[in-house]
């Protein structure tokens, strides 16, 4: 490892955002080689131990990928089952995990990624950032419906968190439908719809917190700019306030375990 800033090396570290890493610079907590450092631009060099609140921490290359993930393959890293699962979509995909999960038949984005402690705060099933669903549901969807879904449906594993609904487009036989989630169960979004008599044909996540899919064709990945992965970051710290709000929270599943079922959330 070359000489870096230490912001950068905390951030690589998996500690938290660029702001985090200075705040806790800035507070005295950050030591190199044994002595505190308060200046956020201070030089590690490559064998220079760097301890928080008196924890080593250890830099590695982190990588995060955005998949646009298409109808029929899998997105986990096996599955005997399948055809295709998503880390063959990206080559050396084999070393990422897929953060969170969709149906074999829904399309959509999915991060892929090795830092663990990212992706452990994005995947809370009650606390995860926003997605945003686009479905393609049989019939017409009447103003109950909606107002249904915005406020909680009843599902077989209790109500569900109030969802951001809007209708994009209405015809005779289908309609479209956005539909922006914070939690995350098993296929909530289509046993959301078949709870309210609109059953989902197609599907598909255009947004993942505050990522996107333009530009990016089904089928295509690409590497996540330096500010798309800071957002991520301070997005995953919001999940962090949430669970400190917490008496006893629900245990984070570990980056290469299997995902919990409550993790897929079409």
């Amino acid at each position: 490892m070359s000489e870096m800033n230490l912001v950068v090396f905390l951030a690589r570290a998996g500690v938290g955002s660029r702001r985090t890493c200075d705040e806790l610079v800035g507070e005295g907590r950050v030591a190199v080689a044994g002595e505190v450092v308060t200046f956020p631009r201070h030089k590690v060099g490559a064998d220079e131990v760097v301890t928080v609140d008196g924890e080593v921490v250890e830099a590695k290359e982190l990588r995060y990928v955005l998949v646009n993930k298409p109808r029929g393959v899998a997105s986990t890293r096996s599955d005997p089952h399948a055809d295709r699962v998503i880390v063959e979509l990206v080559p050396n995909g084999r070393t990422l995990f897929p953060v969170g999960r969709l149906d074999v038949d829904t399309t959509g984005l999915i991060i892929l990624t090795n830092d663990g402690v990212l992706a452990n705060r994005l995947m809370h099933p009650r606390y995860g950032v926003s997605k945003t669903y686009v479905a393609r549901v049989r019939g017409k969807v009447s103003r109950s419906a909606l107002d249904a879904l915005r406020e909680g449906v009843q599902l077989e594993d209790g109500v569900t968190s109030p969802a951001e609904v809007r209708l994009e487009k209405q015809s005779n036989k289908t309609a479209l439908v956005e539909v922006v989630l914070r939690e995350g169960r098993k296929r909530q979004v289509r046993r959301m719809f078949d709870a309210v008599g609109t059953p989902v044909e197609e599907l598909h996540r255009r947004r993942f917190g505050p990522i996107g899919d333009k530009g990016l064709a089904i089928g295509a990945f690409r590497d996540l700019s330096g500010d798309e992965i800071e957002a991520l970051r301070r997005a995953s710290e919001a999940v962090v306030r949430a669970l400190d709000d917490e008496v006893e929270g629900e245990p984070l599943t570990l980056a290469g375990e299997a995902a919990p079922a409550s993790d897929s959330e079409s």
